[in-house]
């Protein structure tokens, strides 16, 4: 008996230590983020790993303009489309992509996508080619964890009427994302060929079939070189 409570006390201890109980390793915290140099900001929006916030701030002038925060480079402005007011409504998982809505020179609220290496772009230009006969995309309202894929509201000219949106981003035998169809794409379908899932939960799926097979290894070298 009293070994069985001896090795019961090791194994409480032991317990402890990796739970965490009675230690500090799972300290909480709380972090103000400031505002842009105005009275207030909000923030509807953060990464995977709680590095990356972002939001809406008032800046000195009382403008409302979206924002980037981490904890090293703190509140970053993203600015606007040209108009007086922006808002960052998501970001990607590793917080590189962050989208919203912003105002441009004209005073029309149009969704955006803001990048380190690109900043605030307006997506009815970038995916003009999408859009016909006058329909727009309004807000941008939350991003997919790797970035592809965008959804939020708009206007549909061929209905009349404002209606949801799903935007895919990537190029036709893009399957990394970044933006260039190359060996890389060719070797990703080739080491996933005859696995299943659609193109949502392998990228290697390039038809969303549910299937990886030669249809999309031919996508890949129908458009390879295309955005490089």
């Amino acid at each position: 008996m009293r070994r069985e409570r001896k090795n019961w006390l090791v194994l409480s201890v032991s317990l402890s230590v990796v739970l965490g109980v009675g230690t500090r390793v799972y300290a909480q915290s709380l972090t103000w983020l400031g505002t842009l140099g105005g009275d207030w900001s909000e923030a509807y929006g953060v990464s995977a790993d709680g590095a990356v916030v972002v939001g809406l701030a008032d800046n000195a002038s009382g403008q409302e303009h979206a924002f980037r925060w981490t904890a090293a480079g703190g509140m970053q402005n993203l600015g606007t489309l040209g108009g007086d007011h922006s808002w960052a409504s998501g970001v990607s998982a590793d917080g590189s992509v962050v989208v919203g809505w912003a105002h441009n020179a004209s005073g029309y609220t149009r969704a955006f996508r803001w990048t380190p290496s690109g900043g605030m772009e307006d997506l009815n230009l970038t995916y003009a080619s999408l859009l016909t006969n006058g329909s727009y995309l309004e807000i941008a309202s939350a991003i997919s964890p790797d970035g592809r894929y965008i959804v939020g509201q708009g206007w549909n000219a061929a209905t009349g009427r404002g209606e949801a949106f799903l935007l895919d981003t990537w190029r036709i035998g893009d399957t990394n994302g970044d933006g260039c169809i190359d060996d890389s794409d060719l070797l990703a379908v080739l080491f996933a060929f005859g696995t299943p899932g659609t193109g949502s939960t392998r990228h290697e799926d390039i038809n969303k079939d549910g299937i990886v097979d030669d249809a999309d290894l031919l996508i890949v070298l129908f458009n390879f070189g295309s955005g490089c």
